[in-house]
């Protein structure tokens, strides 16, 4: 009788043991699923701000052309001093496309003068990444180039 006793009070300690030990491995499995899910949503934040800044680099209603031809990183000033005034008439086709971020252009060079082209900012965001391009911006009155500087702020939830 005292030997089945002591056999299973071995049975009931090696149990506990080994359901410890599971315990402890699930603890330290899940930490590491959960550091692997945060790097990937940052990495995938980071995507979706590049992809936005790519969106506001490329929107027809800034970018330079001639003879029907898109010019990179070329904007027309012409085109930017109406588009800031059709971007606030059709704000949500425009959410749908850049989110909430921030789009300006500073003009560095030949004169100094700043636009901001789109503004819908949030108060909660988790992140906030600054993409800034170097950019030529054309004037077709004088038909000359000036240097500028095109700065989005993308906010992510």
């Amino acid at each position: 009788m005292k030997k089945a006793q002591i056999q299973m009070g071995e049975t009931i300690a090696v149990l506990f043991v080994f359901f410890i030990l599971v315990t402890v491995g699930f603890i330290f499995y899940v930490k590491v699923i959960k550091g692997n899910i945060e790097l990937e949503s940052e990495e995938l934040s980071q995507l979706k701000s590049v992809a936005i800044a790519q969106r506001a680099m490329f929107l027809p209603e800034l970018q330079c052309s001639e003879d029907n031809i898109a010019i990179d990183n070329c904007i027309d000033i012409l085109k930017l001093d109406s588009a800031q005034a059709l971007m606030r008439e059709n704000e949500v086709y425009y959410y749908d496309l850049l989110e909430f971020s921030d789009i300006s252009i500073s003009q560095i060079y030949p004169s100094e003068a700043k636009w901001n082209v789109y503004s819908r900012k949030t108060d909660e965001f988790k992140s906030k990444f600054v993409t800034n391009a170097p950019i030529s911006l054309y004037d077709p009155i004088t038909r000359k180039h000036g240097f500028g500087v095109l700065t989005i702020e993308t906010f992510l939830k």
